[in-house]
Order: C-alpha cells, then sequence, then structure tokens
C-alpha cells in the first residue's frame, strides 16, 4: 500500500507573480543599501574578494529570509533575482566609491584653500567641489561621479587600501573587464545556489510556508535505507539512530502554524564543507499530511 500524498492547490498564478515581484524589488532595496555600506567601509579597508564574499553570503541570506517570510518558491525567477541583484550591488558599491573618493579631494582642497588660491582664481571656481570636477574633467574628459568613476578604472584593479595605503595591479582594460564579469558571475552563481535550494524545500500545502525542520539524530547507512523502504509502503517504524558520523541525518517537518497532521521526515546526508546555501543532500523523504480539518 502506498502513502497518500497530499493535494497541492492549483497555482494562482496572479499571486505567485506579485510574490515575485515584491522579492525582487526587496532584494534590490538590500542591494542597494549594502552596496553603499561596502562602498564607504572599502575607503577605509579593502582587500581583494572580501567584500564580494560578504555581498554573496549577505544576499543568499536575505533572498532566504524575503522568500520565507512571503512564502515564495524561487523557481524560474531565480536566475533573473540573482542577476539583478548582483548587478545592483557591484554598481552602488563602485558609485559609492566614486562618490566617496570626489568628497575626499574636496576636502583636501579646503583644507589647503589657502595654497590653492591661484588656482581657484584662475579656474574661476566657487567651492572645492567644483575646482575638483574641472581637474577630474581636465584628466577624463568628464566630471563629477562619472569623471571620479573613470581615475579609479584608469589607476587599475584594486588589491588592498588600508589607512595611507594603497595598491593596484597595473591598469589593464581587458583584465578590469574580465574581474568585473567574474564578479558578477560569482554572485550571480552563489545567489542562484541559495534561492534553487530554498525551492526544493518542502512547503505545507495548506498555507505555503516552509516546514519547519527539526534534526532529530543520524542514522547508520543501512537503517536509511530500511526507513526509505518501509516508507515507500506507508510504514512508519520507529528510526534507530546511530553515533556514525558520516550517516544520514532524520529531520522531522511540522507546519508553524499548526497544519500537520502526520509530520513529514526526511533523510538529509549532510556534506562536512561547503559554500554557501544548500550543504544537504536529501536521500529520501516522507511527505507531511495537512490537518484535514485546516485543509478544509
Amino acid at each position: 500500500m502506498n502513502p497518500p500524498h497530499p493535494q497541492r492547490k492549483p497555482t494562482n498564478w496572479p499571486q505567485v507573480l506579485l510574490r515575485a515581484s515584491v522579492a525582487l524589488l526587496a532584494m534590490l532595496v538590500v542591494a542597494v543599501v549594502l552596496g553603499v555600506a561596502t562602498g564607504l567601509a572599502g575607503r577605509i579597508l579593502t582587500i581583494f574578494g572580501f567584500y564580494e564574499v560578504l555581498a554573496a553570503l549577505a544576499l543568499s541570506v536575505a533572498a532566504v529570509a524575503i522568500a520565507h517570510l512571503l512564502r515564495w518558491r524561487p523557481q524560474a525567477g531565480a536566475l533573473l533575482i540573482a542577476l539583478a541583484a548582483a548587478t545592483v550591488w557591484l554598481t552602488m558599491h563602485r558609485l559609492t566609491d566614486a562618490w566617496a573618493f570626489r568628497a575626499e579631494q574636496a576636502q583636501a582642497v579646503l583644507r589647503e584653500s589657502h595654497d590653492l588660491a591661484e588656482d581657484f582664481l584662475v579656474s574661476g571656481a566657487d567651492t572645492p567641489l567644483q575646482l575638483v570636477d574641472l581637474g577630474l574633467n581636465a584628466e577624463t574628459g568628464a566630471d563629477g561621479i562619472r569623471g571620479a568613476l573613470l581615475v579609479e578604472w584608469r589607476a587599475g584593479p584594486l588589491m588592498l587600501r588600508a589607512i595611507g595605503l594603497e595598491r593596484r595591479l597595473p591598469a589593464q582594460p581587458l583584465v578590469q573587464a574580465l574581474l568585473l564579469a567574474a564578479t558578477l558571475a560569482f554572485l550571480t552563481v552563489l545567489l542562484r545556489r541559495a534561492l534553487l535550494h530554498l525551492a526544493s524545500e518542502p512547503r505545507c500545502v495548506v498555507c505555503g510556508r516552509y516546514l519547519r525542520r527539526t534534526r532529530t539524530g543520524r542514522v547508520s547507512p543501512d537503517e536509511a535505507q530500511r526507513l526509505a523502504m518501509a516508507w515507500a509502503t506507508g510504514d512508519v517504524p520507529t528510526p534507530e539512530f546511530a553515533a556514525s558520523a558520516t550517516g544520514p541525518e532524520l529531520l522531522r517537518e511540522t507546519c508553524s502554524a499548526g497544519h500537520t497532521q502526520r509530520e513529514g521526515l526526511a533523510l538529509v546526508q549532510y556534506r562536512s564543507r561547503t559554500l554557501g546555501s544548500g550543504g544537504g543532500g536529501l536521500v529520501a523523504r516522507l511527505p507531511a499530511l495537512p490537518d484535514s480539518a485546516a485543509e478544509g
């Protein structure tokens, strides 16, 4: 006898699209805030790759939290959201760095205003920022944030920045373009991986919440096989836990809103080392049964 499977409700596509749109908007807001924060922090201390890894992890955590809050399962839109969030973070990180560079140059001009009095007179600039923009325009052909971006680009890829210290690689346009593409790809892949892992997590068929998982203990590989065979026939035997550190782990799955008539069971093999979300592989699962009263 096969175990009964819960019947899923028909997909409400307007609601799915609305939740995906809200998730995308929320992720873009997070990416903007994070990009500004890391851009400002990078003016004080930068180590090559540090903020990229930090952004990948922070955006992944934010995406999972937003999906749980919205009860949204990221599937087809995972790549779009990952690419959009990665692009916005990288753009805001670079723009904030350029804005801060321009502001720092204006502060330096203000501190040396007596020595630069002749420059103010000749140029006709009324403020330190105007004098900085004239210098940026003379050096790059552009002023404002665009001129500051071009100065940073022409200086070469930044490897290390600390107080009074800056180390860069030689300015090679091809190398810099490849680094930008690699950074964007790295952020997109890790964020999409977190979203796709979340899309495979079980949800309550009544309310759409992600089921709460409770780790119970590990079982041996032989016991895992016995449980999987028993679940396939509808039997739910008492598991025999082992002290094995390599066997699958038994997880109990319940709805946090109480819509579970019978808790779900899952055997998951966790890997000891993993980057980002998705460190466990599903071995077998017995789906949870919804509470018939709640379902009705």
